[in-house]
């Protein structure tokens, strides 16, 4: 035998990671379920064109750009006179991602009219094919799109836009034209500022100030010839993600309560010059704002977090004074469910790497026999494991944006039986928003970093390495910033809370927990090509656990996790039971069989260890990818 060396002897044949469009069987069915016909004729040439371009070398080029080359700030924060002085340098890797997604229309898709409702599935669905490509300018996207729906929000609804001022009007009508714009030169990113020192993600403790100073606030930009707007913003915002972005929404305390602003992050200054003294024509400079430092963080390097300090920033008061958690919730539901997407996206990346392994990586078989992985019973049970929590936790985060859909178009009818059967009453459609965004988020977040992990273990000490050489199997740097997901917008424990005080909520918590009775109602009663399973009760299951929200709020607390997981469990299980029943997939029921051992007891049959290793395939290639792999 010779002995090998360091260019000879055995070297691992590549994985080929082809276009997750088709080759991921749990998306093409969440595409299929959530999109009606005329909807998946007009858009799939698009949305699978999207799954091939985010794989090309050049989008891991921008990636490895990002990375090496990290945001920063110019300087020391003065200039050589003394003069505060602070520029945040971004590299070209994440301005061109940026403007990638700009112009691809990651954000513009949720506001295409004649899509209707099916406007926001369609949407996530293509957000969940960029995300791991991303490099995580999707932070800012997910506050851009925001930002919109706020905007939106108030100029559309003829009772909120009456209280617009003529000048507010303009401001707000060209922000969201801008937020909305798939052209990189003109469209802007957003900030969302609500965090402080004092109490993380408890806002009660707010110290921004506002106060009212209407005059001679100047102008957004020379071009725009828009005012900054009549507010005076002071104070410390201790976590800022989209430094680079081009406006924010933020929270300030004024005299009558916490309230909500829209700002510009620019303003127009005539006194601007370049780094050696000469006039700007268009001169900019930052409205008010000063970058005290960057955050150092586990992950999201590429992202620019800052600690900014807010002098006399001028803007908009959005909506009423002390009436800023009501508004900046639209964000929240926005943000929320991008943080869901962008977790199941990244699971989907990981296992497209990890499918694709199993294709070329041998393993021994005793006896001198090698095999494939994908020809090893228990490699494959494992990620038939993987992909049946995956396909579950996918059906959960699409139902959300569909539920964000119907919210917004309540006139649009559901364009399946299967969906209809998940569609509760258009009154009952914002109650369950409100309480679908925090469990969604909660409990997807959660299970999919584990999840993560266990795609990085499919692929040996291989998955292990920062393989920046080799960007699209660079599982670590996806793990890294997706751990991010359990703890921004509200760690699992605050979101825990805030679904037990939405239920418990004098006003609307008795919605909110009816319209989760009538999805799960309506869901385990549906009747399509697979029967329903007969050991499964989610109306009992339910029942139960609604007896327990009787209890006071502060005794409930303690309960907050187990309380969500045991609603998410049963909607999850409606869900599996909806989507296998469509069309009687034995894959997909095998999903749904499985689960349903593994959170309620309900046994499955089992067959031979080869109808096993069978059903495995199934499930991880999909029905009619499974023969072909062996």
């Amino acid at each position: 035998m010779e002995s090998s060396g360091a260019d000879k002897g055995f070297f691992q044949k590549k994985p080929v990671l082809p276009n997750q469009f088709y080759d991921d069987a749990s998306y093409q069915r969440c595409f299929k379920f959530f999109l009606p016909a005329p909807v998946r004729d007009k858009s799939e040439a698009d949305v699978a064109a999207l799954g091939h371009d985010v794989l090309t070398d050049q989008i891991f080029a921008w990636i490895t750009d990002a990375e090496r080359n990290q945001p920063y700030v110019r300087g020391s924060g003065r200039d050589v006179f003394g003069q505060r002085a602070g520029e945040l340098i971004c590299t070209e890797g994440w301005r061109e991602l940026q403007n990638f997604g700009i112009a691809k229309g990651l954000i513009a898709t949720g506001y295409d009219a004649p899509y209707g409702a099916s406007a926001r599935p369609l949407q996530f669905l293509r957000s969940h094919l960029w995300i791991a490509s991303c490099a995580n300018v999707g932070c800012p996207s997910a506050m851009q799109d925001g930002a919109a729906c706020l905007l939106k929000k108030h100029l559309s609804n003829p009772k909120l836009s009456a209280q617009l001022s003529s000048e507010q009007r303009r401001v707000f009508e060209d922000a969201y034209s801008r937020l909305t714009s798939r052209d990189p030169a003109v469209a802007w990113t957003s900030g969302q500022w609500m965090t402080e020192r004092p109490g993380g993600s408890d806002v009660s403790r707010t110290e921004t100030t506002a106060v009212r100073q209407p005059g001679n606030v100047g102008l957004a930009s020379k071009q725009q010839q828009l005012p900054l707007g009549p507010w005076s913003i002071n104070g410390f915002k201790w976590f800022s993600s989209a430094t680079d972005s081009r406006m924010t929404v933020l929270l300030a305390q004024t005299q009558n309560g916490l309230s909500a602003f829209m700002a510009p992050m620019r303003k127009h200054d005539p006194t601007a010059t370049t780094m050696t003294g000469q006039p700007l024509t268009d001169g900019e400079c930052l409205n008010g704002v000063q970058i005290s430092r960057l955050k150092s963080k586990f992950g999201t390097q590429s992202l620019p977090t800052a600690e900014l300090v807010l002098e006399d920033m001028r803007g908009w008061l959005v909506g009423q004074e002390g009436r800023g958690i009501h508004e900046i919730t639209a964000i929240l539901n926005l943000t929320r469910i991008h943080s869901a997407i962008s977790a199941v996206g990244s699971i989907g990346r990981g296992l497209g790497v990890a499918r694709a392994y199993t294709l070329v990586r041998e393993i021994g078989a005793g006896k001198g026999a090698r095999i494939r992985l994908v020809q090893s019973p228990l490699h494959m049970r494992t990620l038939a494991k993987m992909t049946a929590e995956y396909h579950g936790l996918m059906l959960l985060s699409f139902f959300a944006s569909y539920t964000l859909g119907i919210t917004e178009h309540p006139g649009d009818k559901p364009a399946t039986p299967a969906l209809a059967a998940l569609t509760p009453d258009a009154r009952l459609a914002e109650p369950l928003l409100r309480v679908l965004t925090q469990l969604t988020k909660a409990y997807v977040c959660k299970a999919s970093i584990p999840l993560m992990f266990a795609c990085m273990e499919a692929l040996g000490g291989v998955g292990y390495l920062w393989n920046a050489e080799a960007e699209y199997m660079n599982l670590g740097r996806v793990f890294r910033d997706m751990s991010v997901g359990a703890i921004w917008e509200g760690t699992t424990d605050v979101l825990c809370t805030d679904f037990v005080r939405a239920v418990k909520h004098p006003k609307g918590g008795s919605d909110s927990l009816a319209a989760l009775e009538e999805v799960i109602k309506k869901g385990s009663a549906f009747q399509g090509k697979l029967p329903k399973p007969s050991d499964w009760d989610p109306v009992s299951q339910w029942n139960r656990l609604k007896g327990r929200f009787g209890e006071s709020q502060a005794d409930l607390m303690g309960e907050g996790r187990e309380l969500l997981w045991g609603v998410a469990d049963i909607l999850v299980s409606v869900l599996l039971y909806v989507d296998a029943a469509t069309d009687g997939n034995a894959a997909t029921a095998d999903i749904l069989h499985r689960f349903l051992e593994s959170k309620f007891g309900v046994v499955r049959t089992r067959g031979s260890p080869k109808e096993e290793l069978e059903k495995d395939l199934a499930i991880v290639y999909g029905t009619e990818g499974a023969t072909a792999k062996l």
